[in-house]
Parts: structure tokens; C-alpha cells; sequence
């Protein structure tokens, strides 16, 4: 495998080793024999997350499918994760004008979707960052919005529950305050 041949799968698989190697564990064993420098992947990870940033709003249907794909590559990069979670949460503050079903998606995904929470934006945001606060008014903006277009149904309630939950489990300022559209209110 070239180290060409390397970036590419790299990249076809988002950078997770567990998919790679899920998927395509011989090719994934060559991968690993190369032996790539720390600082290299941090370069793919910072070229690959700004690729997948550039795409976020492309399709106005299917934001929270990329922004699902950032907040999984946030997780396990090799860059500076405090940089990225900020790109992230500036273009959160941009989604209140989304459909309410893309919002409740976007809830979910900062939720986690597993029972331990760890694979969400929430973990994510409060391990990598100083930006708790910031992430926990932004969705408190986004419950707002789908809650002001009477929009709050089974999966939206969900939602905001296991956000709830994820932000309680995980912050280390949990319950210090409402944020700017008051998330302890809705």
C-alpha cells in the first residue's frame, strides 16, 4: 500500500480504525504495517474534516447525516479537537432555521446513541473542549425553535431527554445554570 493508497482509505472509511478494519481487514493490516506518523493523520484528519465541514450544507434534508460524520471524526482525531468542536458549535448556531425533524436529528446526535452516551457530541464536547456551555445554550436555542413551531412529538421529547441525560452524565457544570434560551425550562 502507497502512503497515496493509504490516504484514500483513510479517508473512504472517515479515519475509523474500526471500520477499516470491520470492513476491509487485510487492506486495514496493510495500513497499520505503514506505520504513519502521528503527525500525518492529524494533517488527513484536519483536511477530512474540513471536506466534510464544506459539505454540511449541501443538502438542507440531510444535515444531520454530515453533522453526525463531524462529530464522529472529532472524536477519534488526531487534531486539535478544541478548534473543530468551535467550527462545530458556529455552525450549529445556524441550524434553528432547519426543519424540526433535522434539529431533532441533530439533538440525537449530541445525545449519543448508545446507552453509555460516550458516542455522542455531548461526550465529545465536554472531554475535548472547555465549550460546555456554549454547546448547552446553542441546543437549548435549538429545543426552542422546535418547541415555538409546535413541533414536539415522540422522538423530539426522546431527544431532548437523553440530551438531558448525556449533558448531566458528562458536564462538569451540569445544572450551574439555563443557558441563553433556557434549556432547564423546555
Amino acid at each position: 500500500m502507497t502512503p497515496e493508497d493509504a490516504k484514500r482509505f483513510y479517508f473512504q472509511y472517515d479515519g475509523s480504525s474500526f471500520h477499516m478494519d470491520r470492513e476491509e481487514p487485510v487492506k486495514f493490516n496493510s495500513f497499520r504495517m505503514l506505520d504513519l506518523e502521528e503527525e500525518t493523520l492529524k494533517e488527513w484528519d484536519e483536511e477530512l474534516l474540513d471536506s466534510v465541514f464544506n459539505s454540511l450544507w449541501s443538502d438542507p434534508d440531510r444535515v444531520w447525516v454530515v453533522h453526525e460524520r463531524i462529530v464522529q471524526i472529532i472524536r477519534r482525531c488526531h487534531c486539535d479537537a478544541e478548534t473543530y468542536v468551535n467550527r462545530l458549535l458556529g455552525e450549529m448556531e445556524k441550524m434553528d432555521h432547519l426543519d424540526s425533524f433535522n434539529m431533532t436529528l441533530v439533538i440525537e446526535n449530541m445525545a449519543g446513541r448508545t446507552e453509555s452516551m460516550n458516542d455522542g457530541g455531548v461526550h465529545a464536547v465536554c472531554k475535548l473542549s472547555s465549550l460546555e456551555k456554549r454547546m448547552n445554550d446553542i441546543i437549548g436555542c435549538l429545543i426552542e425553535a422546535c418547541t415555538a413551531r409546535h413541533v414536539v412529538d415522540d422522538r423530539f421529547e426522546k431527544a431532548v431527554r437523553r440530551y438531558r441525560g448525556a449533558y448531566a452524565k458528562w458536564s462538569s457544570s451540569a445544572g450551574s445554570g439555563t443557558g441563553a434560551c433556557g434549556l432547564a425550562s423546555i
